[in-house]
């Protein structure tokens, strides 16, 4: 049916993703079943997500708690391949359950009692301390032969201190950015599902590479085969979540499910900056990751051009101003992010014939590119509507109406 040479890769493929393909179809199966469980206790208990007309603008109430259900199914279903599979790396496997079981917590809390912004910080360097203590830690210092007064060994303290301090702003801004994607009906849900995928593409390039790589040319790579697995656990919780989240949505993730989330692809990335000097896998996960940066990047850019307080809440994010500005639907907008994200997570995939300098220059005016459309269509100036808007939002959340 196929040429011999595609049959052979077919072949590779299915060995690399049958462990893989098990945990998506039970991750997905106990998404689909947990979800409205966990929607009908919210019902029960009156944990809901109120609109406030400003920020939230959502019609009617809708109950919060999906997050459990995403993070159930996710922790049950690597669990359960850890078990089977005898080479599981325990150590990694349990850093990344313990850390993800924080993350989830930090933000279930923040659902039930609103908790102030240095909690979740402090609960988020938590989770980014149990990874390290697991052996998961960003080590990928470039070469930089080309400056040879930073070309340093990988035992030197600056080139640890720059590695620490990498780890925890990978694990704070993933968390962070994909908190703040998720604004609309299916949006994050559904770009995680994208984003696990690009990053299940890119660790399965290199898992095959390491293992039928000509001899002498092969390079074990040590997560590759774990962020597989996470990957298929991720998208499966996401995609199982989807039907119940897109628009109209009946449940919400919340912070439980949003900061989960953003633990988990911080922990992919950081997998794939394990090896010294290896940055460009790196580099092609930031771009997969690339459309919570660059909805983060809107918003801060958007709040400083206007004089505003960058942590003030208000609608300037990419997918409100789609909606407030072009007044499409939440529907549209959700999909044209979704082929939005689609296109980076390809264009991540292209490390894989870039060396990594080359990377690295597409990324910064890829991400440059985009600022300036931004700009050019005037998603970066803010009405005065908006403003008063916005300062009715922070004089509620602060108790002063």
């Amino acid at each position: 049916m196929f040429p011999p040479g595609l049959t052979s890769w077919l072949d590779k493929l299915a060995e690399a993703w049958t462990p893989g393909i098990w945990v998506f179809v039970a991750s997905l199966l106990l998404s689909l079943l947990a979800t409205p469980l966990f929607r009908g206790l919210a019902l029960r208990r009156g944990i809901w997500d109120k609109p406030d007309q400003a920020v939230k603008i959502h019609r009617e109430p809708i109950p919060y708690l999906g997050g459990a259900a995403i993070w159930l199914a996710w922790t049950v279903a690597v669990l359960m391949w850890a078990v089977v599979t005898h080479s599981a790396p325990w150590r990694a496997v349990g850093a990344l359950l313990a850390g993800g079981a924080v993350a989830f917590v930090t933000g279930l809390v923040d659902d039930l009692r609103d908790i102030r912004p240095w909690q979740k910080l402090l609960g988020q360097c938590l989770a980014g301390s149990i990874l390290l203590a697991g052996g998961i830690g960003w080590r990928a210092y470039p070469n930089l032969h080309w400056l040879p007064v930073l070309e340093l060994a990988e035992d030197s303290m600056f080139v640890v201190v720059v590695c620490v301090a990498t780890h925890f702003l990978v694990v704070i801004g993933a968390t962070n950015a994909t908190n703040l994607l998720d604004g609309l009906d299916g949006l994050c849900s559904g770009v995680t599902a994208i984003t696990s995928t690009g990053f299940l593409l890119l660790a399965t390039a290199l898992t095959i590479w390491a293992r039928y790589a000509p001899a002498g040319k092969a390079v074990e790579y040590e997560y590759s085969e774990l962020i597989m697995v996470v990957s298929f656990a991720l998208a499966g919780a996401a995609v199982g979540f989807l039907p119940y989240n897109f628009n109209p949505a009946r449940i919400f993730m919340g912070d439980a499910g949003s900061v989960f989330i953003g633990y988990v692809l911080a922990a992919m990335m950081i997998m794939f900056a394990s090896k010294f000097g290896m940055v460009k896998w790196f580099i092609g996960a930031l771009f997969i990751f690339g459309l919570p940066i660059f909805d983060t990047g809107v918003a801060v850019v958007r709040r400083i051009a206007n004089h505003r307080p960058i942590m003030m809440p208000d609608r300037s994010h990419l997918y409100n101003q789609l909606v407030d500005r072009l007044h499409l639907s939440v529907r549209s907008t959700v999909i044209i992010l979704y082929a939005l994200s689609a296109f980076l997570a390809g264009a991540g995939l292209l490390v894989l014939y870039l060396p990594g300098r080359s990377a690295m220059v597409v990324y910064v005016v890829a991400g440059s590119a985009l600022l300036a459309l931004v700009w050019r269509v005037g998603f970066l100036r803010m009405s005065e509507d908006e403003k008063a808007a916005a300062d009715r939002y922070l004089a509620a959340k602060r108790g002063r109406l």
